[in-house]
């Protein structure tokens, strides 16, 4: 290792350090912080956040890789460092750093209040300060990009490459397919009374089942915590402290289990990072879309399947009495309900759940072109929710304010929950096309052929592949809706007897 390298990795190593503090820190704030504490977190994460931009940005750093992007010798995994390193500089360097604080300090503000405003079903105590963000967005896609769309520069955080023009087909071929087919679901005959599915369930009882069963999957609780939040996510600080939420609702037992297994699908991708890089942007998980597709394969292609419950069924009869006469067909019925009904995104079915991202995304997209209002946007998204889904919000909290994203300024970040799974139904196919024998070794409780795969094909590779290359090494082609569409269409179709 040549002495600029081993330079360019301590620096790289203190970045990596500061952005853990910031998870920590943002863990905290969701988790126990005292809400009076609001004002001084958001001082506390933007100095922490400035302080990462100046060394970001420091002359030094990018002449160091300036230099290093010329050095033949190094190999390909140090090659992929330098790449990802420069684009993290490149954009930072654009931003000043006043810009920098004032988005660190607005989020924070802005989660509280969004989280007031969600208790009170009330929009408009949330408009100002989103209002806020919208601008502050648009100030920093202008400092970095501003020849470009403020939206794809946002979109490029987190799906690095991807853009509208690339997005527009594949949601509008997802459209073209979901909304007929989700249309002959409503019209189709129903099957067994699912009243089952409200059953009224404690929230201790939901949690020890739900820790069971991720425990069984691989999470590892030395390396990692469950706990409950208002909206359930995956955070930490890098992958040897990998925590998970999730939340709970009584009567209606099944939304806590799955959102374990979905978070538990995040974090064994943090936990099945290399750690000899960990400190290192190279092993960083590839975008939010990859990382969306972890948690959606073991959500959707896994847990929504029957080999998984073959499994896992016999027990949770044990726990919810209510079960024990209620066939595993029948249940695989209630896991896979199609309720167009549901006004809730994280709540969705995979027939209706593109539809809520594709809802945000369009919405996103007005809002950053200036073409939508902020004080507009509940009836913006009532009006696309009766478009989508033949359904109008009772209110602003299982409406616009449903979700965390905006409250913390993460603009762009919805798409990648419908590229997630589409890549999730491709990484499935190409795994069982590896190894045949992965639904039978679900259908006894062993998780390790199919986790091994990813460990080799997404997990360990990191950054060290941008995300076509990444793709079209697991499963022959990049990114393809139509893996996802005929897993859907074939489910459903025999679910419902269409």
């Amino acid at each position: 290792m040549s002495a600029d390298y081993a330079e360019l990795s301590r620096r790289l190593a203190d970045l990596t350090a500061l952005e853990e503090v910031v998870g920590i820190l943002s863990w905290d704030q969701e988790i126990v912080m005292p809400s009076g504490a609001a004002q001084a977190r958001g001082r506390q994460l933007s100095t922490v956040q400035v302080v990462a931009h100046e060394r970001l940005t420091d002359p030094r750093l990018a002449a160091l890789l300036a230099g290093l992007q010329q050095d033949a010798t190094l190999d390909a995994t140090q090659t992929a460092n330098v790449r990802e390193a420069r684009r993290d500089v490149q954009k930072a360097t654009c931003v000043p750093s006043d810009l920098v604080r004032a988005l660190g300090e607005t989020a924070v503000r802005g989660h509280e209040v969004w989280v007031q405003a969600r208790k009170n079903k009330n929009f408009s105590a949330f408009a100002p300060v989103l209002a806020e963000l919208v601008d502050l967005a648009k100030q920093r896609a202008a400092a970095i990009a501003p020849d470009q769309p403020a939206y794809d520069v946002l979109l490029d955080d987190y799906e690095p490459g991807m853009t509208m023009a690339r997005l527009d087909p594949v949601f509008a071929r997802l459209k073209e397919v979901l909304l007929p087919l989700i249309a002959r679901v409503r019209a189709a005959e129903r099957g067994p009374d699912l009243a089952w599915l409200t059953q009224h369930v404690p929230a201790e009882t939901q949690r020890q089942v739900g820790e069971r069963i991720v425990r069984a999957m691989g999470y590892d609780f030395t390396r990692g915590r469950l706990d409950t939040s208002v909206h359930p996510f995956c955070g930490g600080a890098g992958p040897t402290d990998v925590r998970i939420t999730t939340r709970y609702n009584e009567d209606a037992f099944l939304g806590s289990l799955t959102g374990m297994i979905h978070e538990t699908g995040h974090a064994l991708y943090e936990q099945g990072r290399d750690l000899s890089l960990a400190d290192q942007p190279v092993s960083r998980p590839r975008s939010m879309g990859i990382h969306e597709s972890q948690s959606l394969l073991w959500e959707k292609q896994v847990a929504h399947g029957e080999p998984f419950w073959r499994a896992h069924y016999p027990k949770l009869q044990e726990s919810y009495g209510f079960l024990r006469n209620k066939p595993l067909a029948e249940f695989l019925l209630g896991v896979n309900d199609v309720n167009p009904n549901n006004f809730i995104r994280v709540a969705a079915d995979e027939l209706t759940y593109p539809l809520h991202v594709i809802l945000r995304y369009e919405i996103e997209r007005e809002l950053l072109s200036g073409r939508l209002d902020v004080r507009d946007l509940p009836a913006a998204w009532n009006e696309r929710m009766r478009g989508y889904l033949g359904i109008t919000p009772p209110d602003d909290a299982v409406g616009v304010l449903q979700d965390v994203h905006w409250s913390g300024g993460a603009f762009g970040y919805f798409p990648c929950y419908t590229l997630g799974a589409l890549y999730a139904a491709q990484f499935y196919q190409a795994a069982v096309m590896q190894h045949p024998e992965i639904p039978e070794k679900l259908a006894l409780g062993e998780v390790e052929p199919l986790l091994g795969w990813l460990r080799t094909h997404v997990h360990q590779i990191g950054s060290r592949l941008e995300t076509d290359a990444l793709v079209t090494a697991a499963t022959g082609r990049p990114l393809d809706p139509e893996p996802f569409l005929r897993y859907a269409t074939a489910k459903f179709t025999r679910l419902y007897r269409l």
